[in-house]
């Protein structure tokens, strides 16, 4: 059975031209996540996201008979528990520790290689914690290149981007282990309604 909500397709899209600009930028600014590190995941307190950026992840739970369970282990979950994705210790060959990275929301494909735009409108890389540890100079470094010209995503333009694709589940972004509960029963009631109406038939 497949289930289709409206702008999925363009969400694979806008995600595919953010990896490449990520990916060059990486590359120029000679940056890169620090291996096995799960730092950004274990703060969610600060990692949101949308119903619909959680529908891709969602669909694929479902399809491998994951999703009740895991929406009954987000039932009542704080909004400040670590993302249920995260594996906190990730076997060797995962780079990082999100257990299903492939599926990760716009904020875990942003952080720490994308800008915000200061008071001034000048952009402002968000480097991660643990890189400014290793070197206290990094962001003023990359700052200094990204207003020479170094090209840099925008976070305020890919957020515009994905929000807008769904205007009902897309606009309003919540902690990402409630975005992920919703999304998973948001595609349950879906499935139960198309298989209601198969057996009606």
């Amino acid at each position: 059975m497949e289930i289709q909500f409206p702008g999925l397709d363009q969400l694979s899209e806008v995600y595919a031209d953010l990896d490449r600009q990520v990916s060059g930028f990486k590359r120029r600014a000679g940056i890169e996540c620090l291996r096995r590190c799960t730092y950004c995941c274990a703060t969610a307190k600060f990692v949101e996201a949308s119903i619909f950026e959680m529908l891709p992840l969602s669909l694929h739970l479902w399809q491998e008979g994951r999703a009740e369970a895991l929406w009954k282990n987000l039932e009542g979950i704080h909004p400040e528990e670590p993302c249920v994705l995260l594996q906190a210790n990730p076997p060797e060959g995962l780079s990082g520790g999100c257990s299903y990275y492939r599926f990760r929301p716009l904020v875990c494909r942003l952080f720490g290689f994308a800008a915000t735009l200061d008071k001034h409108g000048n952009p402002r890389v968000g480097i991660c914690r643990p890189l400014k540890e290793m070197d206290k100079h990094m962001s003023d470094r990359i700052d200094e290149r990204v207003r020479g010209g170094l090209p840099v995503p925008l976070m305020p333009d890919f957020s515009r981007r994905v929000a807008f694709l769904h205007p009902h589940f897309g606009q309003e972004k919540y902690p990402i282990n409630l975005a992920l509960r919703e999304a998973l029963e948001i595609v349950g009631r879906r499935i139960h309604f198309l298989n209601s109406k198969r057996r009606d038939r």
